[in-house]
């Protein structure tokens, strides 16, 4: 049942993230969008995504790690370091078993 409910989650999150569906497919695009704007549209839709799947796993053997990038991510987001806070908390959904939706 969680696991059904993650997933659901995660759709969406992607869903609602037009900039997952409007980016180009090439993957150095995705991961590395080059406006300013794009990078403030991935730190959320990172950290909408890290939120709705966390709870569900605080209990899970890397969610210390996970919870640690992710506050890393989220700092760096609301310092203007959108680059590295879109890394940070890509790493943190990664350690949950999660594929970053952006």
């Amino acid at each position: 049942m969680k696991i059904r409910t993650v997933l659901l989650a995660v759709a969406a999150v992607s869903t609602l993230s037009t900039a997952a569906f409007a980016a180009d497919l090439n993957p150095h695009d995705i991961n590395h969008p080059s406006s300013r704007e794009q990078m403030s549209a991935a730190c959320e839709t990172l950290q909408s995504q890290y939120d709705s799947v966390i709870e569900g796993q605080m209990n899970a053997p890397k969610a210390t790690k996970a919870e640690g990038l992710h506050a890393q991510g989220v700092d760096a987001c609301n310092s203007n370091n959108s680059d590295i806070g879109v890394q940070k908390l890509q790493r943190a959904l990664r350690e949950l078993g999660v594929k970053p939706a952006a």
